[in-house]
């Protein structure tokens, strides 16, 4: 038993641990809540040794408390016309075994308790439950509170509607949770026909050889069609209450429950998805975070066009410097006050990648990945909260990277070659004219010199001319070349802006990636922990069902499948 309440008690930290972290729902959970933990040892608690519980069920009129009456040899339930209907239940015990305290879960104000001195039945509790038949709610729900309290169901029918008892059918579905006796009680009313009929009901229900006994409540017994068998019943039962027996029959019932949680347990693994379905998965949203980024790259050109453009129309070159001076002279009150910095304009440039049509083809994608994560069978609450976190970072993400590459950029324009090549043309468009103008400076010193001493004739216009035309053509190449080679600022805007983007969209899907990749890790790891419990609880019914069960119990015993164990609850 320690076992068995060890067993649930990891379920139920497992099952709770799902639920708070969504691999499981509240599915899941109300369906181990419905699972019967109660056990009759819990009307004895605090007792090394409890007696067997043994209950008389049947449907309304069958005459279960006469049959308690003529099995105590005293009054001690209401028949007949006192009580038409069982509305109570009585609880009749060993003095020895009086318990102290019932559970708390049963309705205890309806519980009539009972002692016996019977050295033949010293451990024998008895129960007479409420009608399972009742047309009163109340009634139903109070004898099938007390069902799980119990060892041996000694099921009592009357020849009258031994086929036709919807009592029977609730209690069928319990049939592997029990030992079962039944009894064709009002045996003055039957024929053997019937009792065997029942019998052959019984077979059909998986109990392979039952005990039948036919008995009759009247204290006169007027003449029966076989012998009363009041005094078999009891021997049954007697045969029963040893330790080793009771205990055999609680094994029994702990076994049926463990079945149920077994396949309760399987259910809600099978609902956090394999290993092969996640991967699935992984793959789907790698696909999909490409197609999505695509689509948000190509949608932002013409934003970063725009943006780039106006950064170099405003602070591009002279006219740019035009433009601004322009707007100065149209308003200088106004313009000069909320004049926008080139910080300014690269974060209003950088801001502008992330608009509300970007958000929305991010929140479309993970729209779809939930749809996905649906029709693949698996928890999407989890894997949707490790995706938010990095889709709802993603708008600064990419702001601070364009800010950062903006800047970078503009401080360093162009590639290596282009740079190294402007600091060539740089040093010729200064160099080349000053090479040129020390020349025509020595020459015309020169030539002043040889014409004042009569050598030769002052220069005169040819001498400018070709002058000014050297300075021209040793200036003028550079300067175009170094001009040619200048990076161009809306190029520059526009390269480091879709760059940034692209570089971080791609950050942004190996987040996601990963988001994806921690969630199937954190669903096998919580699988895993599943699957152990499932496999102590194989372990458990394995042990029980290698234990031998005497001819005695055998009897008693229904052979029910796991299935339909859950299947009925469900």
């Amino acid at each position: 038993m320690n076992e068995y309440h060890a067993l649930f008690a990891r379920a139920a930290e497992w099952i709770s641990d799902g639920v708070r972290a969504g691999w499981l729902g509240d599915v899941d959970q109300s369906q181990f809540a419905a699972i019967e933990q109660a056990a009759p040892a819990d009307l004895f608690t605090g007792r090394a040794a409890r007696p067997l519980v043994a209950a008389l069920f049947g449907g309304t009129g069958v005459g279960k408390s006469s049959l308690l009456n003529r099995i105590a040899g005293e009054a001690l339930a209401r028949t007949g016309v006192q009580r038409p209907t069982s509305r109570e239940v009585t609880l009749y015990v060993p003095a020895a075994a009086r318990p102290e305290k019932l559970p708390a879960a049963l309705p205890l104000g309806s519980v009539q308790i009972r002692e016996h001195h019977s050295d033949a039945l010293a451990n024998v509790a008895w129960i007479d439950a409420p009608d399972i038949d009742s047309v009163e709610e109340s009634n139903r729900r109070l004898a099938l509170a007390w069902l799980p309290h119990v060892d041996l169901v000694i099921y009592v029918v009357s020849p009258e509607r031994y086929r036709d008892d919807p009592g029977w059918r609730v209690l069928q579905q319990r049939g592997g949770r029990h030992g079962w006796i039944f009894v064709m009680n009002r045996w003055d009313e039957g024929d053997l026909r019937q009792r065997e009929d029942f019998a052959a009901i019984l077979r059909g229900a998986e109990f392979a050889d039952p005990l039948v006994f036919c008995t009759c409540g009247l204290s006169q017994t007027p003449r029966l069609p076989s012998p009363d068998q009041l005094d078999e019943l009891l021997a049954r039962v007697r045969a029963l209450q040893s330790a080793h027996r009771v205990e055999e029959l609680a094994r029994l019932g702990c076994a049926a429950r463990l079945r149920e949680l077994r396949e309760m347990l399987s259910g809600a693994i099978q609902r956090c998805g394999d290993e092969e379905k996640w991967e699935q998965f992984e793959i789907w949203w790698r696909s999909q975070w490409s197609k999505t980024a695509a689509a948000v790259a190509d949608g932002a050109t013409w934003v970063i066009q725009a943006s780039a453009g106006r950064i170099a129309a405003l602070h591009g070159g002279v006219v740019g410097a035009i433009r601004r001076q322009a707007a100065a002279l149209r308003n200088p009150r106004s313009v000069e006050p909320r004049e926008l910095t080139p910080a300014d304009e690269l974060a209003a440039a950088a801001h502008g990648l992330w608009d509300e049509w970007t958000e929305a083809k991010v929140r479309s994608a993970l729209d779809q990945a939930e749809t996905r994560l649906r029709l693949d069978g698996l928890p999407s609450a989890p894997a949707m909260a490790a995706l938010a976190e990095p889709a709802r970072d993603a708008a600064a993400a990419v702001t601070a990277a364009a800010r950062d590459e903006l800047r970078v950029a503009l401080s360093r324009p162009g590639d290596l070659l282009q740079r190294l090549a402007r600091r060539a043309t740089g040093f010729l468009t200064v160099a080349l004219p000053g090479a040129a103008l020390a020349w025509i400076a020595y020459t015309a010193i020169v030539g002043y010199f040889n014409a004042s001493r009569g050598q030769a004739p002052f220069l005169g216009t040819p001498f400018l001319v070709h002058s000014g035309l050297v300075m021209l053509v040793s200036w003028l190449p550079p300067f175009l070349l170094d001009r040619r080679l200048r990076p161009s600022l809306q190029r520059t805007v526009a390269g480091a802006l879709r760059a940034a983007l692209e570089r971080e969209l791609e950050e942004i899907g190996s987040r996601l990636a990963a988001a994806v990749g921690r969630s199937a890790a954190e669903a096998g790891r919580f699988r895993s922990r599943g699957e152990s419990i499932v496999a102590a609880v194989d372990e458990s019914l394995q042990a029980a069902a290698a234990q031998p069960t005497d001819a005695d119990l055998t009897r008693v015993i229904r052979k029910a499948t796991p299935v339909d164990e859950f299947a009925a609850r469900a």
